[in-house]
């Protein structure tokens, strides 16, 4: 049987390359193949979300095939698995299964199990290889890419982590069958993010798209522009110290949501959804944004089922406590992310606080 017909992407970012590739269903039985020629050590640890256990062993069975030795570790699905706790569990599996510095560790899922194992691989024996298997619309057009690893504390989210670069990443959108309506629609809030981010073409784009996820080659090709967009960006800031801010829009005030919502009441990119509207309303008395893309905005979230209005059962000071102990903010802005036009960027704005809280307020209109 012939290999998937699969895009593959050479990423640079600084001195470090990659290979990423993206393609239909049956990439996944693929990995050992592409991943054997680049492995430094046989020892692979393979840690999945609970959800995708099938995956997990196909891509298993992948690494086997090649000669490599893996130990399996199933991750439970959700936010709180993001923990200090977990990190120590991963860990020890690590430990256990003999992993040493010219091992890889393996992250099969979404982006919990991608931004808690990306640590682990930054943190074990000081970094040890790290390949990607995104199974999420979300963690494909943005967890996944750019480096950003980290967990939880109670008093924010992502506050441990690293910049830990991948060595591997490999998308199969044909894991994608295995999603809820749900989760699909929260991958498409940065889709959307990225239609704003680029400009109106890709904003179009994406205001007519079709039921989640979409046709097969459309939808590769629209992962794609949203990769290609957040790895250009990276590229020029891997730190974080300029330009890669811009792909915060809408977190600001949807990390807050998050958070006041403990995690459970919204998940991440239905947290977004709310946040980006909160921003674009911002963006109109800040920067003069035309009131129109709300109003677009508005039409494609609600069309993919993603929530417009806010619960009452979030106190608005909740969330602005949550904003201010934000990791983007510093003692004296929060550094939000607004516009002038779709592809026309502000970064480090610190609007009025009644503004802030006028735009949350009518959230729950």
């Amino acid at each position: 049987m012939s290999a998937p017909a699969t895009e593959r992407l050479t990423v640079a970012i600084g001195d470090h390359e990659y290979a990423l590739h993206l393609g239909a269903g049956g990439l996944v039985g693929e990995l050992g193949r592409l991943w054997a020629p680049r492995a430094a050590g046989t020892g692979v640890l393979l840690a999945h979300d609970g959800n995708v256990a099938d995956l997990a062993r196909r891509a298993a069975a992948a690494l086997r095939a090649e000669g490599l030795d893996v130990s399996e570790v199933a991750v439970e699905p959700g936010e709180r698995s993001k923990s200090l706790s977990e990190v120590e569990r991963l860990c020890r599996a690590a430990a256990s299964a003999g992993l040493r510095r010219d091992d890889a560790i393996v992250a099969v899922g979404g982006g919990v199990v991608g931004d808690l194992v990306g640590y682990v691989a930054a943190s074990y024996q000081r970094g040890v290889r790290l390949v990607h298997v995104p199974t999420t619309l979300l963690a494909m057009v943005d967890s996944a890419i750019g480096g950003k690893t980290g967990v939880d504390l109670p008093e924010g989210k992502n506050y441990v982590g690293a910049i830990w670069q991948p060595e591997l990443v490999l998308m199969d959108v044909g894991a994608l069958e295995t999603l809820s309506a749900r989760e699909l629609a929260c991958g498409f809030a940065e889709v959307v993010k990225y239609g704003l981010l680029s400009g109106e073409e890709l904003f179009s784009v994406v205001e007519r798209w079709p039921e989640l996820p979409g046709p097969g080659d459309e939808l590769i090709g629209l992962i794609r522009r949203c990769v290609e967009h957040k790895l250009d960006v990276v590229a020029q800031d891997e730190r974080d110290l300029g330009i890669r801010a811009s792909l915060n829009l809408g977190h600001t005030i949807g990390h807050g949501i998050e958070a006041a919502g403990g995690y459970d009441l919204y998940h991440h990119g239905e947290a977004i959804s709310l946040g980006l509207l909160a921003a674009l309303r911002i963006a109109e008395h800040v920067c003069g944004l035309p009131g129109q893309w709300r109003e677009r905005t508005v039409v494609v979230l609600e069309r993919h089922g993603l929530p417009t209005r806010l619960s009452d059962t979030i106190a608005t000071d909740e969330i602005t406590a949550a904003m201010g102990r934000d990791k983007k903010a510093d003692a004296s802005s929060l550094n939000m992310v607004l516009l002038d036009a779709p592809g026309s960027i502000r970064l480090r704005q610190n609007p009025p606080r009644d503004l802030i809280l006028d735009a949350i307020e009518e959230l729950r209109s």
